[in-house]
């Protein structure tokens, strides 16, 4: 290059820069080159309301929070899962019960007849294929096997061919003659810890096929208000339970039945997280029991008296830390304890090698102990502990004949444990005294033949003209000289004007292991 354009070069260089700063000083015309241009040739400004710049972080700290929300879900994905998995492979087994029933109320005198429901469970024999529904012994009691419905999950309604009850456990069993049925599964009701997970599956307030969720809050319940229920060592649970969820299932988080959901501890009536269920070995082996004896239930006994209260107090003065074990009131003479050696006083703390929590845990143990079977007892006595060979004995006959234990008293009325409300069992009132009709299982336990016919005495109004005569479990069995068959023949009798007074009731009672034939005349 010659050096008279050198100058030349240098000074187009410095054009070219000197305009360059004018359009980069400019700026905004630079950079909006691309926008649609105003009616004078000029781009127009982009302005961003102070309200959306304001909202662009707040949306951005939302969607943080949610994908932190997503990211800690996967953590716990998994327990949801197994929630899920639970119920839905517990739920095809799961029943809705309606027995239509005959009956009176407390406040309606008259027959009446009206609808129980509840729920149930479909399980499989431990004795072959058949399939059966397990539930309560108050849903259906008193409802005949066709006026019973059992309706499924895929909304078909079938009926039981044959009904097995036991109201000391408060179990029934419905036979369904067919194995094409989904079915649960047991699981062992003595593994299972308080704290653990469970879900109570049934129809409360008859909304079919509802799950609850809840855990285990403790163990080996008993409720005085349950009078007539024997064997009691109720899971207690706060998974909802409520009116209709009776004779459901309780289920582990593996969908293993551990408790037949039975009742509520509540104010109102409704769920205040307060829930009873029978324990599953208990209630499978009642109906494995009912299966195999045709109906009846073959309960061991010692023929003993236990004390209904251990206080503190009483396990210190018998050289126990705390109260556990099972303290004897009486031993009856001749039965299987006295023949054992076993005295008034001792503290059974170990029955068939398994430790001895309390009275109920006992009553269980011996019910289902086999009759006839010996077996080590483990008792405490004067501060020391002594091994007797005890040969249980068959409950039924153990209790007719012994002395009669004081009736217990009942709870008072307004108590807190409930279940659905119904009018009481079929019973026929005259003179102040409700009846009922003596079936078989009532004759064997008053030491009656099952031949027998009469009216039982099921209570006794204070106000009773003849209140100071009879006491609940007498058994009226003549009239004037005529047999009586039922509750119903009974009470025609006595409320009908006498032809020839006096009147003359003749009845037994079971008294200090002696059934005595007594009589009444009425003017």
């Amino acid at each position: 290059m010659s050096r008279f354009s050198s100058p030349l070069v240098l000074l187009a260089t410095l054009s070219v820069g000197v305009a360059l700063g004018v359009v980069i000083d400019r700026g905004e015309r630079f950079v909006s080159a691309q926008a649609t241009r105003g009616a004078h040739g000029e781009s127009p400004r982009t302005t961003i309301p102070a309200s959306a710049r304001e909202a662009q972080p707040k949306a951005a700290d939302e969607n943080d929070l949610y994908q932190k929300l997503a990211r800690q879900y996967e953590q716990f994905a998994h327990v949801n899962r197994t929630f899920e998995l639970v119920a839905e492979a517990v739920s095809p087994s799961v029943v809705h019960i309606v027995a239509q029933k005959t009956g009176r109320s407390d406040d309606a005198p008259h027959m009446r007849r009206y609808e129980e429901t509840g729920s149930g469970v479909i399980v499989r024999s431990d004795r072959g294929k058949q399939l059966y529904v397990l539930t309560n012994n108050h849903v259906i009691e008193g409802a005949k096997p066709e006026k019973i419905n059992i309706f499924l999950k895929d909304g078909r309604a079938i009926r039981p061919d044959r009904v097995w009850l036991d109201a000391k456990a408060d179990i029934a069993v419905l036979g369904l003659s067919r194995e094409d049925l989904p079915y649960a599964r047991f699981g062992d009701s003595d593994s299972v810890a308080v704290g653990s997970w469970v879900l109570a599956l049934g129809s409360p307030f008859g909304l079919m096929h509802s799950v609850s969720q809840g855990i285990i809050s403790a163990r080996g319940r008993h409720m005085d208000e349950l009078q007539d229920v024997e064997n009691q060592d109720f899971l207690q649970t706060d998974a909802a339970i409520n009116p209709g969820n009776s004779g459901g299932p309780l289920v582990n988080m593996k969908g293993e039945v551990i408790g037949i959901n039975n009742s509520i501890a509540s104010n109102g009536g409704g769920n205040e997280g307060v829930g009873f269920s029978i324990p599953i070995n208990l209630a499978r082996w009642i109906m494995n029991q009912l299966l195999l004896n045709n109906g009846r239930v073959t309960r061991g006994a010692l023929g003993i008296d236990l004390h209904p209260d251990f206080r503190p107090e009483d396990a210190l003065a018998h050289g126990l830390d705390r109260p556990r074990g099972a303290w004897v009131d009486v031993v009856r003479p001749l039965m299987p304890a006295a023949q054992a050696g076993m005295h008034d006083g001792d503290i059974i703390i170990q029955f068939r090698g398994v430790e001895v929590q309390d009275l109920n845990h006992l009553i269980n143990l011996v019910s289902m102990a086999t009759v006839g079977e010996t077996v080590d007892v483990v008792v405490l006595r004067d501060r020391k502990r002594y091994t007797l060979k005890v040969t249980v004995g068959d409950r039924d006959r153990t209790v007719a004949q012994s002395a009669p234990v004081e009736e217990a008293q009942h709870a008072p009325a307004g108590g807190l444990l409930r279940r659905p409300d119904r009018p009481s069992p079929t019973s026929s009132y005259a003179m102040g005294l409700e009846l009922i009709t003596l079936d078989e299982p009532t004759s064997r336990r008053i030491g009656l033949s099952a031949e027998d016919r009469g009216a039982v005495v099921a209570k006794v109004v204070p106000e009773s003209p003849v209140a100071a005569f009879f006491k609940p479990n007498d058994v009226i069995h003549t009239i004037d000289g005529r047999t009586v068959a039922s509750a119903e023949e009974a009470v025609k009798v006595l409320n009908s004007p006498p032809t020839h007074p006096p009147l003359i009731l003749e009845y037994f009672r079971m008294a200090r292991g002696t059934l005595e034939r007594r009589s009444v005349q009425l003017p």
